[in-house]
């Protein structure tokens, strides 16, 4: 049995390590997660230094210990830290075994009797830490970012081959026990040790791009659900627009001819008063592409309602080679984006401009208040909303389209004057044919 200080120094590190890796693939629960995972790992000590100090039982306690650290401390799902924890066991446990195996030939020792020469056993720990580090640093670049919001972990069947490689290295220790290895002997087992963990490393890649392509789809479908109710939404106001058109210039007719009825002025005045309001409330953009009228006649009446100066400016253009889907996703996400800046902003404006220059490219530009400088990141905007698993789409989603239209997309941020300004433009559509 080592010394208890350097027991406390074996353990703490394997701790650091496995919270070092977690916390590159997910986010942790509370502000207490560290003195968790420390507490887990001072349980396995106390268990190996008192209870039981034989190998089987201090790989399954380890691997239990890891799936615990990983699921109590950071928001994963089961399947996902028993992958995980799993993945990390493997890493150590071939560390371990692969060190000893290098120390027994180099020290010419019993690969069973290394820890009855304290230098030696220091130098074994040392070597096998120093390997799990690194190889779990390498996993964790590899790593997709987890969420518990997502379905995350639908193939930790996969670790089924992690858990069979414990087994079958722990097999091969038993065998091996108590036995000099030549220089051949050393290395075919290092060898052998280093294909399992080869093969594990290919499962967990294949896991990890799962896992990605997983994201991918669920953002993908919560996209096309979004956009698909601003369609619908889009189409209620359509018929809505279209009742209050006709009540609006049937409203008209009998407010003038009951002015036609009477020759008081007092009345007259007070019912053109009324055509006033009337013909505020029935302001309806023409661009000659009805969808992007019936939006922006939303924003129109979003932006009165939040006290917000909406001016349009749209010149011999109304990008009709741009799918009405396209035209729904696109302008609902580039105005949503605008009103909430806008909105809490000291001055409320929004100005958004659509022209054709020369029949060479189609230009749209958005020109919205904005008090705090959005978030970039490569020329990217990000989200500065709290949760970023579940927002985030709207800008994936207007990237996307202004791509899938050969286009070109930029933006900027005037600190003086506390603008911010989005320029997007289409080539003419005879390139988009």
């Amino acid at each position: 049995m080592p010394a208890l200080p350097f027991l406390i120094f074996m353990y703490l590190s394997e701790c650091l390590i496995v919270y070092s890796y977690a916390n590159s693939i997910y986010k942790t629960r509370n502000q207490f997660s560290i003195l968790i995972s420390i507490c887990l790992y001072a349980v396995l000590m106390s268990v190996y230094a008192f209870v039981t100090s034989q190998e089987i039982f201090n790989i399954l306690f380890t691997l239990i210990c890891n799936i615990l650290c990983i699921y109590t401390c950071f928001k994963s799902s089961f399947k996902s830290s028993l992958f995980h924890g799993t993945i990390l066991s493997i890493i150590q446990f071939v560390s371990e075994v692969a060190s000893i195996y290098l120390i027994s030939h180099i020290s010419e020792t019993p690969n069973n009797s290394y820890t009855e020469n304290t230098t030696i056993y220091m130098i074994d720990v040392l070597i096998s830490k120093v390997l799990y580090f690194t190889i779990s640093r390498f996993l964790a670049k590899l790593a997709a970012k987890e969420d518990s919001a997502k379905s995350w972990g639908r193939w930790c069947s996969l670790a089924i081959l992690p858990v069979s490689s414990l087994f079958l290295i722990f097999v091969i220790r038993i065998i091996t026990n108590g036995l000099i290895f030549s220089l051949v002997e050393s290395i075919i087992c290092i060898i052998s040790i280093i294909l399992l963990l080869v093969a594990n490393i290919v499962v967990y890649i294949i896991y990890e791009r799962a896992e990605k392509n997983n994201q991918k789809l669920l953002e993908l479908e919560l996209t096309n659900q979004k956009n698909d109710i601003d369609m619908q939404y889009l189409s209620l106001i359509e018929k809505k627009n279209e009742t209050m058109n006709i009540m609006a210039h049937d409203y008209k007719n009998h407010m003038i001819a009951i002015s036609n009825m009477s020759d008081q002025v007092e009345i007259k005045n007070y019912i053109d008063s009324m055509m006033g309001e009337i013909a505020k409330y029935n302001q309806i953009c023409k661009t000659k592409n009805r969808l992007l009228d019936v939006i922006l006649n939303k924003y129109i009446d979003i932006c009165r309602e939040k006290s917000i100066e909406f001016e349009t400016n749209i010149l011999t253009d109304n990008l009709n080679f741009i799918s009405n889907y396209d035209i729904s996703a696109l302008f609902n996400n580039l105005l949503d984006n605008a009103v909430e800046a806008s909105s809490k902003s000291s001055v409320k404006f929004i100005n958004l401009e659509i022209t054709n220059s020369l029949n060479s490219y189609h230009k749209i530009t958005i020109i919205n208040s904005s008090d705090n400088q959005p978030n970039g990141k490569k020329g990217n905007l990000i989200t500065t909303k709290n949760n970023k698993a579940t927002h985030g789409f709207g800008t994936k989603s207007i990237r996307k389209i202004v791509k899938k239209y050969h286009g070109e997309m930029n933006w900027e941020y005037d600190n003086s004057n506390k603008q911010f300004r989005l320029i997007i433009l289409f080539p003419n559509e005879q390139y988009n044919k």
